[in-house]
């Protein structure tokens, strides 16, 4: 009897052990998506955020009309798709609401729904480079099975020629490097790429600190409105994963910790 006494009361610590455990994770990961509602209150509200956009496909006008063509190549524009073509804010706004964590399945769950609207400007500039010469490719991180509702929400806003040529999703590895490759090597000459992160660009930042990433910036800060156009997206990015290394495989506590330590503060005198 007193071991089995012992044996109930060892197993009641354990369960409330581990139910405090859990409480503090699920009040960090709360924490964590807290921290983004200003952020998203911003991309989803401010008309700065569409002032932004719509200056970003402007430039980016600008600059398709300037680039050079070379000779039998036609021009092409490489875009990424999710904040940079199209908005998904409601996705990170219904992780907050329900304190969820990103997972892929709710992911899947959302692009299957086919509710992501249109960045200002992008449906315009998508249109205006396919009816003055140009390709539009969409090289996206999406993965292969969100295909079919991928191009059914991307038609239904009216971006142009939405077809397995051009809409390049995950396949092996979220480096984008190799596609740009293929597009390159299938005879186009890429004037321009427009993304949301770094990583849009190529393999120059992919799994890099920010301390990288910003020197890839100073390095190449005259092709910013030439060759490259940036949308602004606050909310994630692999900006948050170059905050520290092995950011992602952090408990929420350490993720807390760390976008706290990151912060540069005034001392207050």
């Amino acid at each position: 009897m007193k071991k089995a006494s012992l044996y109930g009361t060892s197993a009641l610590v354990f369960l409330a052990l581990t139910g405090c455990a859990q409480q503090t994770k699920s009040d960090a990961n709360a924490q964590l998506n807290d921290q983004s509602v200003m952020a998203l209150n911003w991309f989803q509200q401010s008309g700065e955020y569409q002032a932004l956009a719509y200056q970003a496909f402007t430039t980016a006008t600008y600059a398709f009309d300037k680039a050079q063509s070379l000779t039998g190549k036609q021009k092409a524009v490489v875009v990424d798709l999710d904040e940079t073509m199209i908005d998904n804010s409601a996705y990170s706004a219904w992780q907050v609401k329900a304190n969820k964590p990103f997972d892929d399945k709710s992911w899947s769950r959302w692009t299957h729904a086919e509710q992501a609207k249109a960045i200002p400007g992008a449906v315009s500039f998508a249109q205006y480079v396919d009816s003055h010469g140009g390709t539009m490719f969409y090289v996206s991180n999406r993965a292969q099975n969100d295909y079919a509702a991928t191009v059914a929400n991307l038609q239904r806003l009216g971006f142009p020629n939405v077809t397995e040529k051009t809409l390049r999703l995950n396949t092996a590895t979220s480096n984008k490097q190799a596609r740009f490759d293929e597009i390159k090597n299938e005879g186009y000459n890429i004037v321009l790429y427009i993304g949301d992160n770094l990583n849009d660009f190529g393999a120059a930042t992919y799994h890099k600190g920010n301390a990288e990433r910003r020197n890839f910036v100073a390095s190449n800060h005259n092709l910013f409105g030439t060759q490259f156009i940036v949308l602004p997206n606050p909310y994630y990015g692999d900006w948050e994963s170059g905050l520290a290394p092995n950011y992602n495989q952090l408990t929420p506590e350490q993720k807390l910790k760390v976008r706290d330590d990151a912060l540069k503060a005034w001392n207050g005198k």
